[in-house]
């Protein structure tokens, strides 16, 4: 009995020493599992399905249309499909999921063990999150930019749009999912109430509440690779550099937010 709780605290040590990243605190480790995880489940494959699906509407719109008609299909495309559907639809799955396996079973107080702040849990998770959510929707950012350059818009505006806009708006609603999670059991369902009810419909309905949608501020954002002044539905009425500022600032309130959250769950 001894020798296999020995056997355990060292193993334990060992981990959270291996775990342990550079100056700034972040563990590398706990990152790299979690970016695994998420990564490598079933259903982050079949989330993959809805950008490729926005990969395919781009081809048919290649094959099928001219130049001239593909302005506002690229408008649709970037700001509709991409920013106000497969982003926040992705961010959802992949930001409840982050906690998801300790929620479902119970264990998720058990995280005091680990010898580390919470916060660094809580932003390693997140950012294997976002960085998962950026990489399963590349497909369909891939397929906005070919659509973009192919009506003779700056290749560069509209790669760097597409990509600002994608990594602004799925960091600051995987944090928010991430928050929600650790907030409410049953995060995915009240997560998914948020972008139906809210960013889709009350949102759209209401130009008062834009500036409370994190969509409204992608759509702002993504229009670096749209073109004209063509309305991407829910545009928040600011410019793009305020857009920015405020979908970061919505990460960096959500992580601070949910490590809180965690640190209280300790005695939930």
């Amino acid at each position: 009995m001894s020798a296999t709780t020995g056997g355990t605290t060292g193993g334990t040590t060992a981990g959270t020493r291996g775990s342990r990243g550079g100056p700034g605190g972040f563990s590398t480790t706990l990152f790299g599992f979690s970016l695994r995880g998420l990564l490598v489940r079933g259903r982050t494959a079949a989330l993959a399905l809805l950008p490729l699906a926005v990969a395919a509407v781009a081809v048919v719109v290649l094959a099928a249309t001219s130049v001239p008609g593909r302005y506002g299909l690229q408008t649709t495309l970037a700001g509709d499909l991409l920013v106000g559907l497969v982003v926040p639809i992705v961010a959802l799955v992949l930001g409840t999921g982050a906690f998801g396996d300790e929620r479902e079973s119970g264990t998720l107080p058990l995280l005091r063990a680990l010898v580390r702040p919470r916060w660094h849990v809580v932003v390693a998770r997140t950012a294997a999150a976002w960085v998962s959510a950026v990489v399963v929707c590349l497909p369909a950012v891939v397929a906005c930019a070919v659509v973009g350059t192919s009506i003779n818009l700056p290749a560069g505006e509209v790669v760097a749009g597409l990509l600002l806009a994608t990594a602004l708006t799925a960091a600051a609603y995987c944090a928010l999912f991430v928050l929600l999670s650790l907030l409410a059991r049953h995060g995915l369902l009240a997560g998914l109430a948020y972008v139906v009810l809210w960013e889709t419909f009350l949102a759209g309905l209401a130009p008062a509440l834009r500036g409370l949608s994190i969509g409204s501020y992608g759509r702002r954002v993504v229009t670096l690779a749209t073109p004209g002044d063509v309305p991407l539905g829910t545009v928040a009425a600011t410019g793009v550099t305020t857009s920015v500022l405020v979908l970061a600032g919505v990460a960096v309130v959500a992580v601070a937010l949910s490590s809180w959250r965690l640190q209280r769950m300790d005695v939930v």
